[in-house]
């Protein structure tokens, strides 16, 4: 949970004149993140959220932000920019690049049910559907040229045997999985690679008509494969969190998976690499945890997140990880 950059009433109305909003009514810190700067906005023409980017530059900020806006044309719940009054997609403020996009509807839910996994796992699928026709592109920032380079800054902070673990994953990760050309053959595009349960909001939490009504937070987007990205929405959604090991709940995961599927039906090519994605997805984590709990940032409300909580869900996904459901039977017309 992070502010990197203090914001009054007075200093944000400039910027809001720029994007076509009037006085700000309300200006509010979220403690939440922690990577950007983020404000909740009201004014009179709506409700907003302002992102002040703390680490991307505006050479990388066109594909984040054309990423949601083409998912929102396309139908998808997604915080899309507002565009400015010149048709910008960002603007500045203190010095540094700067959005607004309309605030989502909803809540956020750390306790889902495997209802509201299903109703993820069938968003995500139309997300990697949709971005078919996405032509920018930009790697995965966070991937196994980062995941090299955060290994050696953090390896000295750790015990033997989490030196062990994690610089076996990482090698086996870079050397045997993503320099594999079968692997990198698989369906890939633009993903958000981030789809936590804190990226999302859900309408009706409980219910039977409980759905995810939003998705932001597109800034760590990358192009990756699509098994990718539904490695880290599992992760996060589908973990049983009471269970000592982390182990995956499996009336969810299998929620998420089938609804995922019926959207988006899953290449054999795919399921080969689905335990490896998996261990993928919780390394990933794992060492971005690693830096920022070693390596922390001057901010205020700043909390980083656990690390040994997925250094545990890598040691599970190592053997743990259950196969995907299975395809749905071919109908024989006669």
């Amino acid at each position: 949970m992070a502010v990197f950059t203090s914001l009054t009433k007075d200093g944000v109305r400039g910027l809001l004149a720029v994007f076509g909003l009037s006085e700000p009514l309300l200006l509010e810190p979220i403690a939440s993140g922690i990577e950007n700067t983020n404000y909740y906005v009201d004014t009179p023409e709506g409700r907003w959220v302002l992102t002040v980017f703390e680490r991307l530059t505006r050479e990388q900020l066109p594909f984040y932000l054309e990423l949601a806006e083409h998912l929102g044309k396309a139908g998808l719940p997604v915080a899309a920019p507002l565009r400015t009054k010149e048709g910008e997609l960002f603007s500045e403020i203190a010095g540094k690049p700067c959005s607004i996009a309309r605030r989502l509807e909803g809540e956020s839910v750390a306790d889902v049910t495997p209802a509201e996994c299903a109703s993820m796992g069938e968003v995500l699928a139309r997300m990697h559907l949709a971005v078919a026709d996405f032509k920018p592109f930009q790697e995965n920032l966070r991937g196994p040229a980062w995941w090299l380079k955060t290994a050696h800054l953090v390896m000295p902070h750790l015990d033997h045997e989490a030196q062990k673990l994690l610089a076996s994953e990482v090698d086996y990760q870079v050397n045997t999985v993503f320099a594999n050309e079968r692997f990198q053959k698989i369906p890939a595009g633009a993903c958000h690679c981030d789809l936590f349960r804190n990226n999302a909001m859900i309408a009706g939490h409980g219910t039977d008509k409980a759905h995810v009504c939003g998705v932001f937070d597109f800034y760590f987007a990358g192009c990756t494969p699509f098994l990718y990205d539904c490695a880290v929405t599992v992760n996060d959604w589908c973990t049983d969190y009471s269970s000592p090991r982390l182990a995956l709940d499996p009336a969810k995961a299998r929620a998420f998976w089938d609804a995922y599927i019926a959207v988006r039906p899953m290449q054999s090519s795919e399921r080969l690499w689905w335990r490896d994605m998996m261990r993928a997805a919780a390394l990933r984590f794992w060492l971005s945890r690693l830096y920022d709990y070693y390596l922390p940032r001057e901010a205020s409300l700043l909390k980083p997140h656990d690390p040994t909580v997925y250094q545990r869900i890598l040691a599970d996904r190592l053997w743990n990880v259950p196969h995907l459901p299975p395809p749905p039977p071919v109908e024989h017309l006669h």
